[in-house]
């Protein structure tokens, strides 16, 4: 080789090549690109190819430099990655670069390589499975939750309780820091309810009646979802004009036909609702499975990654937002921080299934992605063919490969793993 060079490791897997060109290889260039400089200028008082080499020099001097340093800059790059084996994912970040005629060329060129993943440790872990049961509180939440969403509202002459809607007029009174600009707000409607409503509310409202006026200071969570009150000491005098009360719908046919036509009773409708929760339960355990599966691998394998990754990956994730909220202002660097440790987590495992997969020979054949589109079909009440045409059409067929090749890594990993209850695992360790 031509060159000497030295390649110098830094984090992240960026490498920077420190490169030098021997002078009698950039003179041997110079020679070229001026004979060529000769043959095709124009020169007035000159016949193409006559004019003296001192006068292509002092016109193109500037233009032949720049030429014989990106050409040289360029093969040079190129035989030393070729030399040295290395694995670039990016272009050479190449820097300005001056030199003369007569002298070596030496630059720095920076570029990241793909990550070198060493596997230690992808099977015998110890993953705890939470229980699948429905117990009859979970059925009687999801039956009441129903009931509450078709509940309507009444207006009532009892005091307010908990449960009960109250609507006041709201006179701000103390803002030192003017929080809120506005200083009265009427019709406010506020929730009895410990999941919904500050408990300087559930503490001075309950009881209360139409025309009950009383005050209310509040202090504001540091992480109120109200950026602007977030932290805020305000206090407020308030009047009640209205308690309404949730009344329960009526339990005929009509209602219960809302959720299928074969229900008939609250017991059928509980059946069904028991139904939709073990179907849920399980995928939820089954996800938390996968998940544990993720983390165990992750953290057992360590490696480093180019910045460029997770560059990217923040890139999609704001443009996503810019799509979506293409109205407002976004902060672009709250929402790069707020992802970033979720773009590492996806791009770890992304490389880490992908290298596992290869080791293991795990591959996604035709026959596993066939029966994934037939399950996809089925889901979604399409005929096989339409379906595989839906997904050739929105150019998902990629994905369903990738798919499928995660889920038989997986597979892989709990099939060589322990897998635990929840329960007697926690009992045990007390």
């Amino acid at each position: 080789m031509d060159y000497t060079y030295t390649i110098n490791e830094e984090k992240n897997c960026r490498r920077v090549i420190e490169i030098e060109i021997p002078k009698e290889k950039v003179d041997e260039k110079f020679d070229e690109v001026y004979k060529l400089l000769k043959k095709e200028a124009s020169i007035p008082g000159f016949r193409p190819g006559k004019a003296p080499l001192s006068i292509i020099k002092t016109r193109f001097g500037k233009d032949a430099r720049e030429e014989v340093g990106i050409t040289l800059i360029k093969e040079a790059i190129a035989d030393v990655i070729e030399d040295s084996k290395l694995r670039p994912v990016t272009p050479p970040d190449i820097p300005a670069f001056d030199f003369k005629e007569g002298e070596s060329l030496k630059f720095k060129a920076t570029i990241e390589i793909a990550p070198e993943i060493k596997l230690e440790k992808i099977t015998g872990f110890t993953i705890k499975k939470e229980s699948e049961e429905i117990t009859e509180g979970d059925l009687e939440r999801a039956y009441n939750a129903i009931l509450d969403i078709d509940s309507s509202l009444e207006i009532s002459d009892e005091p307010a309780k908990e449960g009960d809607f109250v609507t006041v007029d709201m006179e701000k009174t103390f803002d030192p820091e003017n929080r809120l600009q506005q200083n009265e707000f009427k019709d406010f409607v506020i929730e009895l309810s410990k999941n919904v409503s500050l408990p300087e509310f559930l503490e001075v409202l309950p009881g209360t009646k139409p025309g009950d006026e009383k005050e209310i200071a509040i202090e504001y969570p540091l992480d109120y979802h109200e950026n602007v009150l977030a932290g805020a000491r305000l206090r407020f005098k308030v009047k009640v004009t209205a308690v309404k009360k949730k009344v329960p719908p009526e339990l005929t046919n009509e209602f219960f036909e809302k959720f299928g036509d074969d229900i008939k009773s609250v017991d059928e409708l509980k059946a069904k609702i028991r139904e939709d929760l073990e179907i849920r339960r399980k995928k939820e355990v089954q996800e938390d499975i996968r998940e544990q599966v993720i983390k165990s691998v992750i953290v057992r394998n360590e490696f480093e990654f180019p910045q460029s990754f997770l560059d990217k990956y923040l890139d999609g994730v704001v443009e996503d937002f810019k799509k979506q909220y293409k109205d407002k202002k976004i902060d672009e660097d709250e929402i790069r921080q707020k992802y970033r440790a979720v773009g590492i987590r996806m791009i770890r495992w992304d490389l880490l299934y992908h290298e596992i997969a290869e080791q293991q020979d795990i591959k996604a054949e035709k026959e596993d992605v066939d029966k994934w589109i037939e399950s996809f079909a089925d889901n979604y009440g399409m005929a096989l063919e339409k379906a595989k045409e839906t997904l050739e059409q929105n150019h998902k067929v990629q994905e369903v490969k990738e798919t499928v090749l995660e889920d038989k890594v997986i597979s892989h990993i709990l099939d060589n793993s322990d897998i635990v209850d929840a329960e007697i695992s926690g009992k045990e360790l007390l």
